[in-house]
Formats: C-alpha cells, sequence, structure tokens
C-alpha cells in the first residue's frame, strides 16, 4: 500500500477492479481495493482498463458504500439510492460503471441536475466543475438535506463541502488521484463516515472552523 490517502493499483488475473461485495467479511479489503487505484493519462492511458472518469466513478461508488445516510433520508426500503450530478456531466457513459449496482440494498440510480434548484429526493451530489463558481450558494443551498457533497475543486471543504478529490502529478504522463475529507461537514448532515475511509483520506477536517 502506499502512503495513506493515495492510490495503489490493485487488479486481479481478469484486468478488472476487485470490488468486495460483502459488507461485513471483507470491509477493509473492499474499501482498499476499490479506492487505491493507479491511472494514468496521455500516452500511458492506453494501458489501463479504465478511462479517468470511471476511475471517479468507482470513488463515488465506494464513498457511498462506507457512507451511513439517516433512515428518512430513503423514502422506503425499496427506495433507490441517488447519485445527483449537478452541472456539465465529466462521466457521460462513464457512469454506467457504477449505473445499476447495488448499496447496501439499494439500486443505484444516476439523476441529472442543470441547477442547484433542481436538486432534490437526492443522496450523494457531484459537484461538476463547471459549477465551481457557485460553490457557496450551492453547498449553502444543501446543508440542511442529508446530502454527501463531492467536487474535484481546491478549497471545497474549506467551504463546508464533504468529499474533495485531489489529483496530483505523480511522474511525467502519470497522475495520481487522492481524496480530503470534511467531516464535521458530513456529521452535521447527519451522514456518518466510515473510519476506514477517514484513515485513507489525505487530509481531514474534523470541526466547523
Amino acid at each position: 500500500m502506499n502512503r495513506r490517502g493515495r492510490i495503489a493499483t490493485t487488479s486481479l488475473g481478469n484486468g478488472r477492479l476487485e470490488i468486495c461485495a460483502t459488507s461485513n467479511r471483507c470491509a477493509l479489503s473492499g474499501l482498499i481495493a476499490g479506492l487505491l487505484m493507479v491511472f494514468s493519462i496521455g500516452l500511458r492511458a492506453q494501458t489501463s482498463p479504465y478511462t479517468p472518469y470511471q476511475h471517479k466513478a468507482l470513488y463515488l461508488f465506494n464513498f457511498a458504500k462506507y457512507t451511513e445516510w439517516p433512515k428518512e433520508a430513503f423514502a422506503d426500503d425499496s427506495a433507490p439510492f441517488v447519485l445527483g450530478i449537478l452541472g456539465k456531466d465529466p462521466f457521460e457513459r462513464d457512469i454506467d460503471i457504477i449505473k445499476g449496482k447495488t448499496i447496501k440494498g439499494r439500486k443505484l440510480v444516476p439523476r441529472y441536475f442543470r441547477s442547484v434548484q433542481e436538486v432534490t429526493k437526492c443522496h450523494l451530489l457531484f459537484i461538476c466543475s463547471s459549477e465551481a463558481n457557485k460553490l457557496p450558494q450551492i453547498l449553502q443551498a444543501v446543508e440542511h438535506s442529508s446530502i454527501l457533497t463531492i467536487a474535484e475543486a481546491e478549497g471545497f471543504i474549506e467551504q463546508r463541502g464533504m468529499i474533495n478529490l485531489v489529483a496530483e502529478q505523480k511522474t511525467a504522463g502519470s497522475q495520481v488521484v487522492s481524496f480530503e475529507i470534511n467531516q464535521a461537514a458530513a456529521e452535521k448532515a447527519n451522514l456518518k463516515l466510515d473510519t476506514q475511509l477517514l484513515k485513507m483520506a489525505r487530509r481531514t477536517k474534523a470541526n466547523q472552523s
């Protein structure tokens, strides 16, 4: 394993990423397999079975898998898990890698929003880069909802966003993705983040200041 919060190659014989499907028996190994991934950009991208945004989609899946929502966040036991994408969608077909998968018995359904006013009945909200100039207004609009907010924007957790994806240049032509967490913001929204997820973050903000 690389140092905390970084991504290390995890693959099976068939070249696919290992995602643990059982919540109790292999929670930690599933988290590591799901979150510790290296992807290359530029000419090296052809050596990876996944595109950058397929990797990021898998991050979203695992963030959801290792977060606990209050029961009242769902209409009933059969209600789907809604992944909201706000703004100009960077995933496009890459989101299909997690579309329809189950999270704690609920089917994952992506839903697309053009503005924060449209955001409703959503459990995880990925705020696209197109909305970077509107982050304060967006976060204020959803702060009283149990919505896990995620972006890839500098200063996101300082603005009380919950999880920020951070891309770092590793070597010429390759990139490492890690993440940072605002635990206090998640707790304020009545969301409980798994301790193993917190340990793997490159940086954790544990208070509101």
